[in-house]
């Protein structure tokens, strides 16, 4: 495993698709929790969740975005694991790149990679045991 530093723009060049989902998901959530506290009931935004009664591997996120913007960290991770620690991640990452204009790229052999891939589905199956048991 390698990782490289390579020079990239300050800015990453991110597809405007995803901007726009990520954008829409933002603020559907915003808007269900603050209708949420203007009836006075917590809303349920998953539609996973609607459809299966469980909830999905990131159901807590809203809540947990609430509670960051909150300032409870704890509360935040505790909403969902491996959400908050990916996102603390990439947030890491673009400062990084904001600062020092340079990119960092994993570099894996083919027999990392194959280990990588199962090990990333068993962190997202536990994850997803963990928001049932404890979230959902």
């Amino acid at each position: 495993m390698k990782l490289k530093l390579q020079r990239a723009s300050r800015l990453p060049n991110w597809p405007r698709w995803a901007v726009a989902v990520v954008s829409v998901w933002l603020a559907g959530g915003a808007a269900g929790v603050l209708v949420g506290r203007y009836v006075g009931r917590v809303p349920h935004l998953c539609l996973f969740k609607r459809l299966t009664g469980f909830p999905c591997p990131t159901c807590g996120s809203t809540r947990g975005v609430m509670s960051l913007l909150g300032g409870q960290i704890a509360a935040a991770v505790a909403c969902n694991p491996l959400l908050f620690t990916a996102a603390q991640i990439f947030a890491a990452l673009i400062l990084f790149r904001f600062t020092f204009a340079r990119s960092v790229h994993l570099e894996l052999t083919p027999l990392q990679r194959r280990v990588a891939w199962p090990l990333a589905a068993a962190l997202l199956l536990a994850n997803w045991v963990y928001v049932i048991i404890y979230v959902g």
